[in-house]
């Protein structure tokens, strides 16, 4: 039996593969939730590769310490990342090849403990939304458990189109309310043909869906900015809420 519905509201940030664009997003939504006065805690269940992340003057950047920097560095990084693995593989993978086991009672304890006192709680996934955790919880059955409003980041580039049809299909069928797409640019450079119809035609597509482009940005430890971009990207109407689907009833 699921949980009851919270009363803190839970973000589901899921992509269409991996490095596209997830942890810019959610770091953008976190800063500009703040900028807007909310209380806003931010979550990564398993986080791999992390000695693959680049490293500044002020040390490792991995995608919880992202998080967890533009949620204010409040919350525990312990609760941020509950599971931190070396091998930038598929939580199940590294975690089995480093001897450890995911458990969902303590990714529950560290989201309970995360969420104490806050009105909004982003959840990030790892690549895409069926990416395992273990043999039988995948990233989408934890967004299902944690009964969380879904949003989807997708990589502006060639091949989007599947990919995003592929997972709206799969969020479908788990029952999983989308609040939006979030197309983000990957490069600076000019737009190739694909780069540049990838937008319109998802809105022919999928007219129902709320569509929102998401720009480059260089300065992505910048939370100021990645809030100003959020803000203009229109990305206010996911943290509202918005229209999204009705949700379920629990039972």
């Amino acid at each position: 039996m699921t949980d009851p519905i919270p009363a803190v509201r839970r973000l589901g940030i899921t992509g269409t593969d991996t490095g596209i664009g997830k942890t810019v997003v959610s770091c953008a939504l976190a800063a500009r939730a703040r900028q807007l006065g909310m209380r806003v805690a931010a979550m990564k269940p398993a986080e791999s590769g992390i000695d693959e992340r680049p490293v500044s003057a002020s040390g490792l950047l991995s995608d919880a310490d992202r998080l967890r920097g533009a949620c204010g560095n409040v919350h525990p990084l312990s609760l941020v990342r509950p599971y931190v693995l070396r091998e930038p593989l598929a939580p199940m993978v590294a975690a089995r090849r480093a001897g450890v086991t995911i458990a969902l009672d303590h990714l529950n304890e560290a989201r309970t403990a995360l969420e104490h006192g806050q009105e909004l709680l982003l959840v990030e996934g790892a690549g895409g939304l069926l990416v395992p955790l273990t043999a039988t919880l995948s990233y989408a059955d934890l967004f299902a458990s944690w009964q969380c409003d879904m949003v989807l980041v997708a990589g502006n580039r060639l091949g989007v189109l599947n990919h995003v049809l592929l997972t709206v299909q799969a969020l479908e069928r788990a029952r999983l309310p989308l609040l939006g797409i979030v197309l983000t640019s990957l490069t600076d450079h000019d737009a190739t043909v694909a780069e540049a119809t990838n937008f319109d035609v998802l809105q022919e597509l999928l007219p129902t869906q709320r569509l929102l482009r998401f720009p480059w940005v260089d300065r992505v430890e910048d939370f100021d900015a990645l809030a100003d971009a959020a803000h203009a990207s229109g990305l206010d109407t996911l943290l509202g809420g918005g229209a999204a689907p009705h949700r379920r009833a629990v039972g």
